[in-house]
């Protein structure tokens, strides 16, 4: 039966990549913001980043910080008349009661600040399929959803897995999930990716893809979940990385620990580090998805930054020749 499903999906997949088909473009600079969709207040910060963990009493900088709030960022990138969201965000409520989250509005209002309409976004890619990073895919009608195949060969082995519940377990299971396989894949996250695919509206990567001239998917895969994916965009600032949960934080990238393991083979998490500081020349335009430094002078790419709705914040990252600063 998964088999037939995962064909079926494929199938549809195939139909949507027909229409990627163009002529041959030249590459653009592309202006690239960024937006806190929601945070996730009071995280044990070793928890998030087990090298920073709490030490009582500690004199060392590194471990005297006990809990952190921890932004779930998602990245606005406007290529030509092209409108892409890396990553989604989240709008179930009900979800959010369950993880002390905080400052949210849902993303096609919090976009709307930048001077965006929902229905002008064209693309979501999807760094993973999580409930915080692909939650929110029903604003957004118009737009298709690019998600690694890998990732949802992984959604369907961790669901349906028939061993122990600690391995199947997922979010609303008795004892909750923890770093299970199928965390993070609750009923109307999977309900959303799904949708997207069976509606036609998703293009089902298989590792890299080029998805308009200079804008770049790459597998990331078990650098953070199965089928994680990094996305490459030009801009006048030099190349930036987009990298979800697989840049959970950018200290992490920058001190080359791991961060937010969830699922990950640490080694994966290394590579897909080491894939942005060849992208980039760096780590310096490497962008995280968690990082509780966001929107300070001590995430300098986040730096240019301001509150929006709800004390959610925002980041004007780069602008393309014309672009005027959507700044408030």
């Amino acid at each position: 039966m998964r088999q037939q499903v995962f064909k079926a999906l494929a199938g549809a997949a195939l139909v949507a990549l027909g229409a990627l088909a163009t002529g041959v473009a030249q590459a653009q600079n592309c202006s690239a913001w960024l937006v806190e969709n929601s945070r996730f207040m009071g995280v044990p910060f070793g928890m998030f980043h087990p090298d920073r963990s709490y030490i009582q009493g500690s004199k060392e900088a590194r471990n005297n910080v006990n809990t952190v709030d921890l932004p779930v960022n998602v990245g606005v990138i406007k290529c030509g008349q092209e409108l892409i969201l890396y990553d989604n965000g989240w709008n179930q409520t009900d979800y959010h009661k369950a993880t002390g989250t905080a400052h949210w509005s849902p993303l096609s209002q919090q976009i709307a600040q930048l001077g965006f309409k929902a229905a002008d976004v064209s693309k979501i890619v999807i760094g993973h399929g999580h409930w915080d990073h692909a939650g929110s895919l029903d604003e957004f009608p118009n737009a298709m959803l690019y998600v690694q195949a890998e990732e949802l060969r992984g959604i369907e082995w961790a669901l349906n897995y028939p061993g122990h519940e600690r391995i199947r377990a997922h979010n609303f299971d008795k004892g909750g999930c923890n770093r299970t396989p199928a965390c993070g894949y609750p009923p109307k996250t999977v309900d959303s990716i799904y949708g997207k695919v069976l509606r036609g509206k998703a293009v089902i990567v298989d590792g890299e893809m080029e998805i308009m001239p200079g804008v770049k998917i790459h597998a990331a895969h078990r650098a953070h979940t199965a089928g994680s994916q990094l996305l490459e965009v030009p801009t006048s600032l030099g190349k930036l990385v987009f990298g979800s949960d697989a840049y959970s934080s950018w200290e992490a990238i920058r001190d080359w620990e791991v961060a937010n393991i969830q699922q990950t083979d640490s080694v994966q998490q290394f590579l897909a580090y080491e894939k942005c500081y060849k992208i980039t020349g760096g780590y310096q335009n490497c962008v995280a998805a968690h990082e509780p430094l966001s929107y300070s002078d001590k995430y300098p790419l986040t730096k240019n930054s301001w509150v929006g709705m709800n004390g959610g914040r925002l980041a004007e990252i780069a602008l393309a020749p014309g672009e005027a600063s959507r700044k408030k």
